[in-house]
């Protein structure tokens, strides 16, 4: 390989190499080859499937508990404003019909 070659294009080539030499193994090796690629097909596929159920369990998961962390952020807002309301309540209503009343 030339060195003051592209390096997109000197991948190219490498991959055309190994393309060739993986047909002229298939070639040479027939049905058995054929066999053991659809062997290695199979099993990548089933890794990958494993991995995306992986995936999706992790993120599931993941989702569960950011999900159960803002009920608890919101429960207790809705608490500390509960108990606001409980301590000012005539203190704000005092505050609002004021606000009503006069003119700006």
């Amino acid at each position: 390989m030339e060195n003051n070659k592209d390096p997109y294009a000197a991948s190219f080539d490498q991959a055309k190499e190994i393309i060739t030499q993986t047909r002229n193994v298939q070639g040479r090796y027939g049905v058995a080859a054929t066999a053991e690629i659809e062997q290695l097909r199979r099993e990548y596929i089933e890794r990958a499937q494993r991995r995306i159920d992986i995936y999706r369990e992790n993120e599931q998961e993941h989702l569960e508990t950011v999900m159960r962390e803002m009920d608890e952020q919101r429960a207790d807002k809705l608490r500390r404003i509960k108990i606001a309301y409980d301590n000012n309540n005539i203190e704000w209503v005092d505050e609002i019909f004021r606000n009503i009343i006069t003119p700006d």
